[in-house]
């Protein structure tokens, strides 16, 4: 069931999958983190849910994602 919070997400095409992947793996390559890590998982979906909130500049994309994933690494 949807919430009226999800009712409003941008729905993603191949191509807005394609830019965010394109993200991801700048991010995992800076970083040296592998795509199959718990911690790259997270960054992506928090990369997803940024896009479908709207965020689509991919130099704000990659910064919360570097942040995202420098967090998760320092717990």
């Amino acid at each position: 069931m949807l919430d009226s919070q999800s009712a409003h997400f941008k729905a993603l095409d191949s191509a807005d999958l394609s830019q965010l992947q394109a993200i991801l793996d700048a991010i995992c390559i800076e970083t040296g983190q592998s795509l199959r890590e718990p911690e790259a998982q997270e960054v992506a979906a928090v990369l997803i849910s940024l896009y479908r909130h709207g965020v689509a500049d991919q130099d704000k994309l990659l910064s919360v994602g570097r942040l995202a994933l420098t967090r998760k690494r320092s717990r």
